[in-house]
């Protein structure tokens, strides 16, 4: 079954559902202030989803979400498509 899901990915639904929230009591301040995350914005961090069929896969560019497209779905449908880029 675990090669099932490598092949197809993950089949996630649209909505998880919700739980209660978790204090974070072991985070001190310093660990925050040193840590790599940050904020990005849509022209540091490209993001483009074929949302086609619920694929859901993610790409780095409309280009190579357009090539998936032609060689995973045989189209060059650009339909359907999730980001915050355009």
């Amino acid at each position: 079954m675990a090669v099932q899901a490598q092949v197809n990915g993950p089949n996630l639904p649209s909505v998880l559902p919700s739980a209660p929230a978790l204090q974070d009591v072991t985070t001190t301040p310093q660990q925050m202030e040193s840590s790599l995350a940050r904020v990005t914005n849509p022209s540091e961090t490209p993001l483009f989803i074929c949302a086609l069929d619920k694929c859901n896969r993610l790409f780095p560019s409309r280009e190579r979400l357009m090539a998936h497209r032609k060689t995973a779905h045989d189209t060059e449908d650009d339909s359907d498509i999730v980001t915050w880029n355009d």
